[in-house]
């Protein structure tokens, strides 16, 4: 019996090859969507260095050490930063103001991950440099559904910045 053709094979993108693995630092200062992002990053399975943080300031450390080692150490620094929205010692809008002023990450897209019931300062995001604002799912898979689409967008078909 012949079967229709799934259109989403249609739509599907060939992956570039790319030279060394990308990097990905996660900044996630609550342990339950740092656990989620890891795994689901980890489901899709694409073969990314993935950087975690559960501080701001363990982040910027580790952007500075990149910064300065970059030209003995290519590629120290992320090709994308995920910042998960949590109230804490900082707020998401003063980490994504220091991160886009650091001349040497400004280029950097930055995604960032809200609880569903926070949308007031989506706007504030986008206008200080947030790459995305995407809203958690409510079930596991929905979040991996939103890194494979993720992953498919920044690692396959965007050009990513130099590092």
């Amino acid at each position: 019996m012949n079967m229709p053709a799934d259109p989403r094979n249609d739509r599907q993108v060939e992956p570039r090859s790319p030279s060394r693995p990308f990097r990905i630092a996660l900044l996630a200062p609550r342990e339950e969507e740092r656990e989620e992002l890891c795994d689901a990053l980890q489901v899709n399975g694409m073969g990314h260095e993935l950087l975690v943080f559960d501080d701001a300031d363990q982040l910027f450390e580790a952007i500075e050490a990149a910064s300065i080692n970059r030209a003995v150490r290519n590629g120290g620094l992320p090709n994308l930063l995920m910042i998960a929205a949590a109230t804490g010692t900082r707020s998401t809008t003063d980490i994504l103001t220091r991160l886009k002023g650091t001349a040497t990450i400004k280029a950097i897209p930055v995604i960032v991950f809200c609880p569903r019931d926070v949308t007031s300062s989506t706007p504030q995001l986008y206008q200080l440099g947030a790459a995305s604002v995407i809203r958690m799912p409510l079930q596991f898979n929905g979040l991996i559904e939103i890194i494979r689409v993720m992953e498919d967008y920044w690692f396959k078909v965007a050009l990513p910045p130099p590092v």
